[in-house]
């Protein structure tokens, strides 16, 4: 069957003055609670896997990371979209996440169910001239659902895999599962999956609900922590501890805005930086505001363009999406970096893109009574 592809009127590389100073009203991230992922990507129930990043006094270090023999566990690229860990995750709360619709059907919550990821793809696309990505949407019961898609193994830099693998061993040596407390010495090759957590926020009235991999932070027993904060995040990073000018702009441009993309969706306020010397050893761990990394490329990019066209993607998505609800239809939406077009297909029915499980449609409809019966005694 051919799929009709329809260019969007997006000109995401295009960057007017209202893009640059107008900021979308944006709500402070809530958290949910979360949920661990085992190395091969399954959803479990607990918290289990959460670390905490354990920092030595004074942030002095000694890693050599050329002498690891550890592999970074594989990342799972998704050939077929999914949000199972994030829907399992919503089943298991009961019906924290749900709403009745004049007592007839039950639907979500919220206007967009996603992953951290999706958000971070379409924030970085105004300032994203390499990089191409597809999504695959589906909207039902009035809330649109979107997941990554890779429809082809990416081809990664050999430097990026390095640095992937570097961070791994930086994580097997500082990250530990209780707070304030070494790390318990483990095999170079153990995998410990991951911890993510479950958050919220309101771009321009539209209520997001993702999943997002974070780190906890180990907050010393005296420090200064209001009340109501369950929960610091932070996150762990790499950078050489002698880079030109050239190499600075480069950094800026790509790798501190997608830091700073990363934390700010989830509220992390701090992230910690290893430097690196040309011997591939890590030696100082810097605590870094996420506020500065801003500050220090203010020049190359600015939050405003990143959000302003988020909002602008969304409302087109609401606009295509809006004739179908139907839990097996998928849009792809593809962006394609070097033109900077934006494009949809549309895959009407059940197709090898259909991403909604059965179990959650079911799920959906059990819950009824139980939403019907908690307005009554409300």
């Amino acid at each position: 069957m051919n799929h009709e592809e329809i260019i969007l009127n997006l000109k995401p590389h295009v960057i007017t003055q209202e893009d640059r100073t107008v900021f979308p009203t944006f709500s402070k991230p809530q958290t949910h609670g979360g949920f661990s992922v085992s190395p091969d990507g399954k959803f479990e129930k607990n918290e289990n896997r959460k670390r905490y990043l354990f920092v030595p006094p004074m942030g002095q270090i000694q890693v050599h990371l050329g002498d690891s023999e550890a592999r970074r566990s594989q990342r799972l690229h998704l050939l077929q979209p999914s949000l199972d860990n994030i829907l399992l995750y919503m089943e298991g709360k009961g019906t924290a996440f749900l709403q009745t619709k004049d007592q007839i059907s039950v639907e979500v919550n919220h206007d967009i169910v996603c992953s951290s990821e999706v958000l971070e793809l379409i924030l970085r696309t105004p300032y994203e001239k390499e990089e191409s990505w597809t999504l695959a949407i589906t909207k039902y019961r009035n809330t649109i659902y979107i997941s990554p898609v890779v429809l082809s193994e990416p081809n990664n830099s050999p430097m990026r895999e390095m640095n992937a693998e570097w961070i791994e061993t930086l994580r097997r040596h500082f990250l530990s599962e209780k707070p304030n407390t070494l790390p318990e010495p483990r095999g170079s090759m153990e995998q410990t999956g991951q911890y993510h957590g479950v958050f919220s926020v309101t771009i321009n009235g539209k209520r997001f609900i993702f999943d997002a991999p974070v780190l906890a932070e180990s907050v010393p027993n005296n420090a200064n922590v209001k009340p109501e904060t369950k929960e610091i995040f932070t996150d762990l990073q790499i950078r050489p501890d002698n880079m030109s000018v050239d190499e600075w702009t480069a950094h800026n441009r790509s790798q501190a805005l997608k830091w700073w993309i990363k934390c700010f969706i989830v509220g992390i306020e701090n992230i910690h930086v290893a430097y690196v010397n040309r011997h591939i050893i890590a030696h100082t761990i810097e605590k870094i505001s996420v506020r500065k990394i801003f500050r220090d490329c203010e020049t190359v990019w600015l939050p405003h363009v990143c959000f302003n066209f988020m909002a602008r993607l969304v409302d087109n998505i609401c606009s295509f999406t809006s004739s179908v609800d139907c839990h097996k239809t998928v849009y792809l939406l593809t962006f394609d970096a070097i033109p900077g077009k934006i494009s949809y297909k549309c895959y009407p029915g059940r197709s090898q893109f259909t991403f909604i499980p059965d179990w959650f449609r079911i799920m959906l409809e059990e819950r009824k009574e139980d939403l019907i019966r908690e307005a009554n005694v409300e």
